[in-house]
């Protein structure tokens, strides 16, 4: 719990994001500087995760290697009530992404293998030299306009590859609606920020993202913090098959034929795509679509002892100044 709050404390990031300029407001993480409540008209969240080398880290290259990602999970805050409600569960809606330049200049990309483990974890290759991972959900979360003044994101991510260096973050962006398209001045996405960056290790970590302040959070906690259990990933196979792989097929070095901008699904599941969009999802195996029956989970009792190191460790968020203003340099998501 404890780890959760330092997430989310300004200058507790445990490395930098290689190849991103330092001037980038979420170059240190984005814990504030971003839209925390969506605008009144606003209709849909989407929760996204980026993987990146870690600064200073000597290269390494393992074509086998992969980054696992478990029980991501988007919540939002109804403000009448008070309560938490599951927008996104990657459990229903799957996880799709690709390896984009570090700074997303021009939005260029090149395929990510993206590998069903067990249960509905998804392992994403390991990004190659220039590049990084960058993933969401298939489906942007809905909620009523003007009932939501929150968002809260969750993720559980390890490497494969102990001799991996890489650093993590989650965050998400508010969407006018579920089919919104990606306009350049982000007025279709503001941002709302993201958590600390968070070394991997061949261990799970939990990186969780909240848009509020420490002392909202503790009063009103999203509810993986507040039950007393908590999923973990089920074990990966001692040798994964490869039957179920599938890669985002664009040309390397060609922008990516969609974003998360650009994805767009209405609530009974039917696409309802752009152009642009149809050219991406063409390219994705449609094996990739079929969610696993049936997954594996446990759950684990926290102790109290967890829970008052949580309270205990509460601290003020900083307010982060923006960067960049006129562009903002931030990435474009679907």
């Amino acid at each position: 719990m404890s780890d959760l709050i330092k997430q989310n404390t300004p200058g507790n990031s445990e490395g930098f994001p290689a190849g991103v300029p330092p001037s980038y407001n979420w170059y240190q993480g984005w814990n504030d500087g971003g839209l925390w409540s969506p605008p009144a008209d606003f209709t849909a969240v989407e929760g996204w995760g980026q993987v990146y080398p870690k600064v200073g880290s000597p290269p390494y290259l393992n074509p086998d290697a992969a980054v696992e990602v478990a029980n991501a999970k988007t919540y939002v805050r109804i403000k009448h009530a008070g309560e938490w409600t599951l927008v996104q569960d990657q459990s229903r809606t799957q996880l799709t992404g690709g390896h984009f330049v570090p700074d997303f200049v021009g939005n260029v990309a090149i395929p990510m293998k993206a590998t069903p483990v067990a249960g509905t974890t998804i392992a994403f290759g390991a990004p190659p030299a220039g590049y990084n991972n960058h993933f969401w959900y298939k489906a942007r979360g809905t909620y009523p306009a003007g009932a939501v003044d929150a968002v809260y994101v969750q993720m559980e991510m390890r490497v494969t590859d102990p001799n991996l260096h890489l650093v993590a973050m989650v965050g998400a962006d508010w969407w006018r609606d579920a089919r919104a398209p990606y306009l350049e001045d982000h007025s279709n996405n503001p941002g709302v920020g993201g958590s600390n960056w968070i070394e991997l290790s061949t261990q799970w970590k939990t990186i969780g993202f909240y848009s509020m302040s420490a002392d909202g959070f503790r009063a009103s906690p999203a509810p993986p913090l507040r039950d007393l259990v908590r999923e973990v990933p089920p074990t990966r196979p001692p040798t994964p098959t490869r039957s179920g792989e599938n890669s985002i097929q664009n040309a390397p070095g060609e922008p990516a034929s969609t974003s998360r901008e650009q994805k767009h699904t209405t609530a009974n599941g039917t696409d309802r795509s752009s152009p642009a969009e149809e050219t991406w999802q063409q390219s994705i195996n449609p094996s990739s679509r079929t969610m696993l029956a049936d997954p594996t989970t446990t759950v684990h009792a926290l102790s109290n002892d967890c829970l008052l190191a949580f309270a205990l460790t509460l601290g003020a968020l900083a307010k982060v100044r923006w960067s960049n203003p006129p562009s903002r340099k931030r990435i474009n998501r679907a």
